[in-house]
């Protein structure tokens, strides 16, 4: 039995696998959604090249698929759906207090018949980042709004 990994390339969606390894979780696959669109993860911007290497680097097999916003219920529950007969039996996400998300997450994860892990649910941000700092983390920004604070942050650490 497994379970995979929510992958939005960001620190959270890494934090949370981090933390689900070290509680035991086997995972299987990194899952990631990126728009039809634009090739990024919707949410983050992050180019797909990006989170393919990320996959790499981490040693975790990767599915990648495009989706629209209005498809991507469907294609979400299609992608883990295909999973299920190879073992897993949850998915991991780096939910932190977004109580919408979660309840989607929930709902989603029940219709497929599948546990929903949010590891780092209810932890404040501040916690978050110093156990994300203490456990030996590095960030590094990817991708920022110009109007709020510019390329030339693009690369800092």
């Amino acid at each position: 039995m497994s379970h995979v990994a929510s992958w939005s390339g960001g620190k959270d969606s890494c934090f949370a696998l981090y933390e689900a390894v070290d509680r035991g979780y086997k995972i299987s696959h990194l899952v990631n959604f990126i728009s039809e669109e634009f090739h990024r993860v919707s949410f983050q911007g992050t180019e797909a090249r990006l989170i393919q290497l990320q996959s790499q680097a981490i040693g975790i097999p990767l599915l990648q698929k495009e989706t629209t916003w209005d498809g991507y219920e469907q294609e979400f529950k299609e992608v883990v759906r295909s999973l299920i007969p190879s073992g897993v039996t949850g998915m991991v996400f780096g939910d932190i207090y977004l109580q919408e998300h979660k309840d989607w997450v929930e709902r989603v994860c029940n219709d497929l018949g599948i546990e929903a892990v949010e590891p780092l649910w209810g932890k404040s941000t501040e916690e978050i980042l110093s156990s994300f700092i203490d456990v030996g983390f590095e960030a590094v920004i990817v991708s920022a709004k110009a109007d709020l604070i510019g390329e030339d942050w693009i690369g800092r650490r």
